[in-house]
């Protein structure tokens, strides 16, 4: 996983991946998670010993905690990704409004994945194709709409959805 930030919280210890106390659980998150005071306390609570004062963090604990489930514990905008090396599991969501998208392709046996399409093209072996439906549609709303992508072989994550990979396959 990696990830370039505008650090807004936790600009001391707030670089991303971060990873739980094991290291074998990572995550990334582009977005804000409003409710990340009461998780973390929640989380110390528990036991959990988190290293920074930011959002990013509590989310590999609650993955240790619920799973997928944490999703429902998250109020906020964001685009996330959860990376478990001991499930070989690799977790995406996106929030139930929208507010950050979430890109993904797969080219052969890798999954690529972004929060913007410029970030994910840089990945791609190959310049990707217009989507000639996804542009009309920008053309006349000004806006590529949810289902759509301006770019051909990417698929955009819908709002309140997740994605999980098992890494074994």
């Amino acid at each position: 996983l990696g990830a370039r930030r505008l650090a807004i919280i936790d600009l001391v210890t707030g670089d991303q991946p971060v990873s739980n106390e094991r290291g074998d659980v990572h995550a990334v998150l582009n977005g804000e998670i409003y409710n990340y005071v009461e998780l973390r306390a929640e989380l110390l609570a528990r036991g959990h010993r988190l290293r920074s004062t930011g959002d990013t963090e509590v989310l590999v604990h609650l993955w240790e905690e619920s799973g997928p489930d944490m999703v429902g514990r998250l109020r906020g905008m964001f685009a996330l990704a959860v990376a478990d090396e001991r499930s070989r599991t690799l977790f995406l969501a996106r929030d139930r409004v929208g507010k950050k998208p979430l890109y993904w392709t797969r080219q052969g046996r890798k999954l690529l994945f972004a929060s913007e399409l410029k970030g994910l093209r840089e990945a791609l072996s190959a310049r990707p194709e217009v989507d000639l439906d996804g542009l009309a549609a920008y053309l006349a709303f000004g806006f590529v709409p949810e289902g759509q992508c301006i770019l051909r072989g990417i698929e955009k994550l819908p709002p309140g959805h997740w994605l999980s990979l098992d890494m074994l396959t």
